[in-house]
This record gives C-alpha cells, structure tokens and sequence, in this order.
C-alpha cells in the first residue's frame, strides 16, 4: 500500500492549476476579442483618413470652381466695357481702366485659387493624417498587452516515507491504546513489527 502525505497538496495543486489555466484562456480570449476590435478600428481609421482627404480636394475643388467663376465674370464685364467706341481721341489710355480691372480680378482669383489648392489643402491633409495617427494611436491603447500565463503551479513531490511514518504513527498509538500489552507480547517480551510494505 503506497500513502502520499502530500496527496491533500498535490490535490490542491491541480486545482490551482486547473483554475490558472481557465483564467489564461479566459484573457486569451478577451484579448483575441480586441484584436478584432482592434481591426475593425484601424479599418475605420483608414475609411475615415480617406474620406477626410476627399471632403478637402472637394472643397478644394469647390473653391477653385467660385474662383474660375468671378473670373468668368471679370471678363464678361471687360468684354462688354469694349465695345465703347474709341471715336479717333487722341487718348492712349483709352479702356486701360477696365483692363487693369481685369487683370487685377484675375490676379485675385488665381492668389485664392493658389492658396485653396496649396497651402490649405496641405494643410488639411495634414490635419487628417494627424488625426489618422491619434486614433490608430488611441485604438492601438485600447488593444493593451496580451494574456500572460505568469509562473506555473508547482506540483509537490510526493512523499511516501512521511506516509509511512503516519502508518507507523497511527500503529503506534493503536498499540498504545491497548495498554501496550497482549497484543503483540509473546512471554514477556514485547515484539514490535520492525517491517512493513509501503
């Protein structure tokens, strides 16, 4: 008959185990859970990044668009002040006025158009790439560090000498109980079994 005095330990030990081991895979799972998550905040960060760059080259575009506009109408305006008729004065300044206006109109709307379609929009651009990075930033965070197991559980060795001293132990006291005598006295001397089968 083999005892394990550390049976109870051992026991205790593969419970430990046992409910570590459904812990890490709880948090395994947990942590596969955000990456997906994770996934499906990048993929939206990227739509979004896109959509940011568009609504700007839109608006851009839009700009450009009311620009070519009051240039179309600067000219309109030139044209139409033409046909005044120079009636053989000698004036050499005969419809510069409304020319220079034309050239001043065109002058502005190119200084915007250059200004909507290059410094504004890179500055836009820019404004959606950064915030582009905050969110990946932000949802990356979100994401946190990956289960880990930590140490495992030590499994006691097992002990069958101290299970066989317990066996001695309780022989002893049951031997004890009976006074210690007639049970294993032969005459008067008293014999003590010296093996036993562990």
């Amino acid at each position: 008959m083999c005892i394990d005095a550390n049976a109870g330990a051992r026991a205790a030990a593969r419970q430990r185990a046992r409910e570590k081991d459904a812990l890490f895979a709880q948090e395994k799972l947990k942590f596969f859970n955000k990456e997906t998550q994770l996934e499906r905040a990048q993929n939206r960060n990227v739509i979004g990044l896109s959509r940011d760059n568009s609504d700007a080259y839109a608006k851009a575009l839009a700009a450009q668009g009311k620009g070519r506009k009051q240039l179309e109408s600067a000219a309109r305006r030139y044209f139409r002040s033409k046909g005044t008729v120079n009636e053989g004065g000698r004036s050499r300044t005969f419809g510069m006025a409304n020319y220079q206006g034309l050239l001043a109109a065109q002058s502005e709307v190119e200084g915007i158009l250059d200004n909507v379609l290059g410094r504004n929009l890179a500055y836009a651009r820019e404004g959606a790439r950064r915030k582009f990075q905050v969110q990946q930033a932000n949802a990356r965070e979100a994401l946190g560090i990956p289960a880990s197991y930590g140490a495992p559980v030590m499994m006691p060795p097992t002990n069958r000498l101290g299970g066989a001293l317990q066996v001695l132990s309780s022989v002893a006291s049951i031997y004890s109980g009976f006074g210690g005598a007639g049970l294993f006295n032969f005459g008067r001397q008293a014999v003590l079994p010296t093996t036993f089968i562990v």
